[in-house]
């Protein structure tokens, strides 16, 4: 099946190949410690004549214990994380933790929500709030991203009509998008999308502005005519 568990079983079953270097030592370890305890247990029966004496020496076997403890121990862990709701897929991933300097994560649905909402529009230039939303949503309706949803949302929940008055939307791959709107050049992203590769500029008088942005939230950049009109 597909479902949560059947993952969480086949993700299990994959840790297994997934082990530690404290884990593969331990075996290693505990594999070179079996002839020594046959033999000792054997040796302890021919001296003492004791079924006791010889099955004491199997009871305190310390390869069993080192064989056990290890993957009892990251199964324990990995238990911990997923009462946090942390998945990690194998105790060589664990051991690699304690090491780390740097943590990648894919920021939607993980950092941010899966669905995020335009918590506020700031403008630029004298142009308005409304105009700006309106043609926001006009270009990013074309794009099924998480983003272009969120614009188009605000746009549906302020009753903002938003009709085609542009040309051709051209979509340019993890950066943004871009289109003419009255003969001028409009374009929405990232900002190194629009003031790296398109060299847009903020207002003069705007600076302040500009800067003072929020920096907790995500921010998706409108320019016309090479100018910041909306964040």
């Amino acid at each position: 099946g597909g479902g949560r568990y059947d993952r969480i079983v086949k993700m299990i079953e994959q840790s297994e190949k997934l082990k530690s270097t404290a884990e593969d030592k331990a075996a290693r370890l505990a594999d070179r410690l079996v002839p020594y305890t046959l033999g000792g247990t054997v040796l302890t029966y021919l001296l003492t004549r004791n079924v006791t004496k010889m099955l004491a020496v199997l009871m305190v076997d310390f390869s069993c214990a080192l064989k056990l403890a290890m993957p009892i121990a990251v199964l324990s862990a990995m238990r911990e994380a997923s009462a946090s709701h942390i998945s990690v897929k194998g105790g060589r991933f664990l051991e690699a933790v304690a090491n780390a300097n740097t943590v990648v994560f894919d920021k939607t649905g993980t950092l941010t929500y899966a669905t995020p909402k335009v918590a506020d529009i700031v403008t630029f230039a004298d142009y308005k709030e409304e105009d700006m939303l309106r043609l926001a949503a006009c270009l990013e309706e074309h794009y099924p991203h998480s983003m272009a949803n969120a614009v188009v949302e605000a746009a549906k929940e302020r009753g903002l009509s938003h009709e085609e008055y542009h040309s051709q939307v051209q979509y340019i791959v993890a950066h943004g998008i871009s289109s003419m709107v009255e003969g001028k050049k409009v374009i929405i992203g990232s900002s190194h999308f629009v003031f790296e590769d398109e060299g847009c500029h903020v207002p003069a008088g705007d600076e302040e502005k500009f800067r003072s942005l929020p920096a907790a939230y995500s921010h998706l950049y409108l320019c016309i005519a090479g100018e910041l009109a909306a964040v």
